[in-house]
């Protein structure tokens, strides 16, 4: 179907009240994925949580078709997580490393990624290898050929990074791993829903991502796909009954499906909620929606790098709708808020998320907006004169001194 924007601003209420562009942070939900979170909730209020869960099983049950139809893969390759980063740990946490293994990343992997990382360096011995890139910041992929040994355990890449507005090149790593019969873990937390994601073309053994961003599900929500070539492969590191059959007082069986990684007790709300967002992108289709937020970032990037003062940081030959970027004199987080006084939010990236990558290019945070389909290019414009303003007022202040 094609993008009927009058209908889906409509269904996205808060586009008559503000500009928004901070949906790599937290997207705004459409009505629909609205209601149907309140009215499970209500559901749960009059009946029960558990009446509530029985009642709406076949729905529940259905957030897994909707899910591999998303992405390309079967039902029983899908497992609910409460985040992006709950079902990559659950992932990467399941891997047997030892001694001597290797992992080959990225410096633009997001912080929690890293953490696990040094985790596995110091207590396991694994050794952790970042990939070269070139003068646009693209990963050099003769180098990942030449890293990939009989001791990579792991090739683990953040699609979209929080923090910079490039795209990782996920199909041709995919090839690579592939190839050698390496397990290749994809962060797809900004990428689900803002591009067209086909886990068979990207060859990945592994996918997470979270339901509050391009999604536009509710928080606490997301997905983790673990390809069923590899689950025979796939012990948990945390396990419970959900996930395992208990036989008797020594022993249990692992459920022959990704639902091995999910706990019992979870947002049902939010998992309801995520089926129906899940929905309503397809309904609209990922093709269309990618192409959309592809060109409203484009668009925004060249307002910006129009104005005095105003430096574009994203790397990349290949960029996304995620804009970053910052404002000679103004700290990025007053730039935030004074925009917030205008009705125009975007976010700032800073701290951990993107500590490495900026600790290589010298930045210690960025102004980041990013858009959705469901914006428009008037707002890009209103938007693009108010950050002109700014600039020319800090410019002013700066001569003045």
């Amino acid at each position: 179907m094609a993008l009927d924007l009058d209908r889906i601003r409509r269904e996205t209420p808060a586009c008559e009240k503000r500009i928004y562009l901070n949906n790599a942070g937290c997207s705004l939900q459409p009505t629909p994925v609205y209601r149907a979170v309140l009215e499970y909730l209500d559901q749960e209020q009059e009946t029960g949580g558990y009446e509530a869960a029985a009642a709406r099983q076949p729905e529940l049950e259905g957030f897994y078709d909707s899910v591999a139809r998303l992405i390309n893969c079967r039902p029983d390759e899908i497992a609910y997580c409460e985040s992006a980063t709950r079902g990559w740990q659950q992932f990467f946490y399941s891997l047997r490393l030892n001694p001597g293994d290797r992992i080959i990343t990225t410096r633009v992997d997001y912080g929690s990624n890293m953490v696990a990382y040094i985790q596995a360096s110091r207590y396991r011995d694994v050794e952790i290898v970042f990939l070269d890139t070139d003068e646009k910041g693209d990963i050099d992929l003769d180098h990942l050929h030449r890293l990939v040994t009989d001791r990579t355990r792991l090739i683990s890449v953040s699609h979209i990074p929080t923090g910079n507005g490039m795209i990782n090149p996920a199909e041709k790593i995919g090839e690579i791993a592939g190839s050698a019969g390496v397990p290749f873990l994809l962060d797809a937390c900004q990428s689900s829903g803002h591009l067209d994601l086909d886990v068979k073309r990207l060859q990945c053994t592994a996918l997470s991502t979270a339901g509050r961003k391009y999604l536009r599900g509710p928080r606490g929500s997301g997905f983790l796909f673990v390809s069923r070539e590899y689950l025979e492969n796939a012990h948990p590191a945390f396990l419970e009954q959900q996930g395992a059959d208990l036989i008797d007082e020594t022993s249990y069986q692992l459920v022959e499906s990704a639902r091995r990684f999910e706990n019992f007790e979870c947002n049902l709300a939010g998992k309801l909620g995520l089926g129906v967002a899940v929905n309503y992108a397809m309904q609209w289709g990922l093709a269309g929606i990618e192409d959309r937020v592809i060109r409203l970032g484009a668009r925004c990037r060249e307002c910006l790098e129009e104005i005095p003062g105003v430096q574009v940081h994203d790397q990349g030959s290949r960029q996304c709708g995620i804009v970053t970027f910052t404002v000679e004199g103004v700290e990025a987080s007053v730039l935030r808020s004074r925009l917030a006084g205008k009705g125009i939010h975007i976010w700032v990236s800073a701290g951990p998320g993107s500590l490495v990558d900026f600790q290589q290019r010298g930045l210690d945070a960025v102004a980041r907006a990013s858009v959705h389909y469901f914006n428009t290019r008037e707002e890009i414009e209103i938007f693009g004169t108010a950050i002109a303003s700014i600039a020319a007022r800090a410019r002013q202040c700066g001569q003045s001194r």
